[in-house]
């Protein structure tokens, strides 16, 4: 009798994900789940800033327009606490040039709230690369 070889389970990847609209944040949540993404969603950003386990996260995907504790504000709080993650912030509306400017330089990503699913899942995938492999791949 043989002996069958099992793959090895896909690596799983947190991500949490922050967004005030509760049917947005779902949608989101089941979709990356779908693609094998290990996700915590919550509400608010004093919701993620609440749990100890949200600053284990590489990847942080958050609603630029929230109400109270925007998405700028909660990805400069989190850096300031030690967070070294890549950011992706989805806007309704245009940002200022300032956030665009401090996105860029951060090694964030700015999306358009409405946009498909593949841009997103692109820009994670490519915020869960290595900063080295990232820096390469822009040369």
């Amino acid at each position: 009798m043989h002996a069958q070889l099992s793959e090895a389970p896909v690596a799983r990847i947190g991500i949490s994900l922050v967004d005030g609209d509760a049917t947005a944040r779902r949608d989101r949540q089941l979709m990356l789940r779908a693609e094998n993404f290990d996700v915590r969603s919550y509400a608010t950003g004093a919701a993620l800033i609440a749990d100890p386990l949200a600053r284990a996260t590489a990847c942080l995907v958050v609603d630029v327009d929230m109400p109270g504790l925007g998405g700028v504000e909660l990805v400069q709080s989190l850096r300031v606490s030690g967070w070294r993650g890549t950011a992706i912030l989805l806007r309704s509306v245009d940002v200022s040039d300032s956030v665009a400017r401090d996105a860029e330089r951060d090694g964030d990503t700015l999306l358009l709230k409405t946009m498909a699913d593949r841009p997103l899942l692109e820009a994670i995938r490519a915020a869960l690369k290595p900063r080295s492999s990232r820096s390469e791949a822009q040369l």
